[in-house]
């Protein structure tokens, strides 16, 4: 099915109303904060939004389905990570906000010192900008390129240049408020899709009734790639995206209070599970609609948008690819925004520390540029690490889990310090990077790495800082740290 013109002006439409939101919002920044944490202005229901908008990106609704056609049901159960909100919104939000940090990096310098935080800062931005704004960035090209059987490549520039200039002009805010309309494109897209999906199969009986056995599983075992192994994996991996990266935290620095962020990730975790289930349903039904000679000849992320080619009549078939699209910028202009906050903050205000607020705007601006340039380097290289799920999996399962336990280790055992935790960060990033490379696990590759990194950084964190004593200088500061938190 070719899309008609008035999908082409319902697209159209959305990408104007996201540029003038930039432009917009810009009128109103007028330093590094309001960039930043967008004046601490945010109420529950935008940061739910902003969560939600954020976390549902194109990179699951486009990658997602894929997976399902070939694993089965069981990919739903990447729902569970949102249970992460929960501890995130009951210990984690009221420490972070309470200690009035902009960055998150600045809890490791507070707990442990400098070194530790500028560490973390550089594996932030290389996941974020690398990795979470470029593979979005492909997922969200993929669709329009599909749409208009445009050059990838070519989609994959202009998308990152709009990402670029909204995200440029107005910040975090900007980022916010386009977040919020994302979202709503993102359930009516979502919904309407579902809709379709269910009246072809008479209801989710007629669906589940099309499938092949092996498709109905909801728990597989370990010799399924898509088993056990990888659920407890995905399960475990929702914990640092929730509650320790500046990816998605900077939302809860950027609200009003402490209970306007509780509620908002809280409410982001309850939509979180709807969501899931109606992502899986385009591989589900492709399984039924799709020929296996032609899926076999597509980009496995093509899978659910071609049902949808199918399913949706025009107008319509424009309003869900606006919802993709939004999904898609949501995650690539948070990761964005994310990264050149942290270079500033964590480098830049280092080495100029008396700078006025619109001189570090300024820097924060023209790191934006060179992050989205880099960004969209590895969009382009998405296709080479087998589409948009496992590039984004696997570099978080890297990336992210060793930061997470230092941060846990930080708030809950005063026995680790500065050594053990730079220790621990780079043996567990380390040992991650060699099991994925050496492709330990076979087919449950993604649980073997999350529970290297995992481990690797547990055991030598704790093991350095029962070997090693902390200075002077370090015992005051963890002293002060306890002592914030405590007030």
């Amino acid at each position: 099915m070719a899309i008609s013109a008035m999908d082409v002006i319902i697209l159209v439409a959305y990408l104007i109303l996201t540029l003038f939101i930039g432009w917009y919002v810009s009128k109103k920044i007028t330093g590094f904060d309001d960039f930043a944490v967008g004046g601490r202005s945010f109420g529950p229901f935008v940061l739910a939004a902003t969560f939600g908008a954020t976390n549902f990106s194109t990179w699951s609704m486009v990658g997602k389905p894929g997976v399902v056609y070939n694993a089965g049901i069981s990919v739903s159960w990447i729902a569970l990570n949102a249970c992460a909100c929960v501890l995130a919104a009951v210990v984690f939000v009221p420490v972070y906000r309470k200690l009035r940090y902009t960055t998150m990096s600045e809890i490791f310098e507070d707990r442990y010192d400098g070194r530790v935080r500028g560490l973390i800062s550089i594996i932030w931005v290389i996941a974020d900008t690398m990795n979470r704004f470029g593979v979005t960035t492909y997922a969200a090209a993929v669709i329009i390129s599909m749409l208009f059987g445009v050059n990838l490549q070519v989609i994959i520039l202009a998308t990152a240049g709009i990402v670029l200039i909204y995200t440029y002009l107005g910040g975090l805010k900007s980022v916010v408020i386009t977040d919020v309309i994302q979202f709503v494109l993102m359930w009516i897209g979502l919904f309407i899709g579902a809709i379709f999906i269910f009246r072809q199969f008479n209801g989710w009986e007629g669906l589940m009734a099309s499938l092949p056995e092996g498709m109905m599983d909801w728990v597989p075992a370990a010799d399924n790639g898509n088993g056990w192994p990888w659920i407890l994996a995905m399960t475990l991996l929702g914990f640092p995206y929730f509650i320790t990266s500046q990816f998605v935290m900077q939302r809860g620095l950027g609200a009003k209070t402490v209970n306007v962020a509780r509620w908002g990730i809280l409410l982001a975790g309850l939509i979180a599970i709807p969501m899931a289930i109606m992502e899986i349903l385009p591989g589900l039904a492709a399984k039924t609609m799709l020929d296996a000679s032609e899926v076999a000849a597509m980009n496995s992320d093509m899978v659910g948008p071609a049902i949808y080619m199918k399913l949706l009549p025009p107008g319509l078939l424009g309003i869900f690819f606006s919802a993709l699209i939004a999904a898609g910028f949501s995650t690539a202009d948070s990761a964005l925004c994310a990264s050149s906050t942290l270079i500033t903050e964590d480098f830049y205000r280092k080495f100029r520390p008396h700078e006025k607020p619109e001189k570090y705007l300024k820097v924060t601006r023209m790191v934006t540029i060179l992050m989205a340039v880099l960004g969209t380097g590895w969009a382009l290289l998405v296709p080479v690490f087998g589409g948009a799920l496992d590039a984004i999996l696997n570099v978080i399962s890297i990336t992210d889990m060793p930061i997470f336990v230092m941060v846990i280790l930080a708030v809950f055992f005063k026995k680790i310090h500065a050594a053990g935790a730079l220790a621990g960060i780079v043996a567990g990033t380390l040992c991650g990077t060699i099991a994925s490379i050496t492709g330990a696990g076979g087919i449950q590759g993604l649980a073997v790495t999350t529970a290297a990194s995992t481990l690797g950084s547990l055991v030598v964190g704790i093991a350095v800082s029962f070997f090693l004593k902390r200075g002077k200088e370090e015992e005051n500061r963890l002293e002060q740290f306890y002592r914030k938190i405590a007030e």
